[in-house]
């Protein structure tokens, strides 16, 4: 799946920030220990025009998440 690398600043401005009522952003490390975000469409929709519109023009790679330790 395809989502935008944040820094670890960006991550953190945002991480757990509401953008809609029922909704909120939760960043996560790929592989490669690098944050990303991964938004839908109507994601993206709601953040246009916002505060948050900045993240639309963050660099886009494939995002691959750790694999979680059972």
């Amino acid at each position: 799946m395809i989502g935008y690398e944040l820094t670890q600043i960006e991550k953190d401005n945002i991480q757990f920030q509401p953008y809609s009522n029922s909704q909120e952003f939760s960043c996560a490390l790929d592989i490669n220990d690098i944050w990303y975000i991964v938004l839908s469409n109507q994601d993206k929709k709601i953040i246009e025009n916002t505060q948050y519109d900045w993240i639309l023009s963050l660099p886009q790679s494939e995002f691959i998440p750790k694999p979680y330790n059972i």
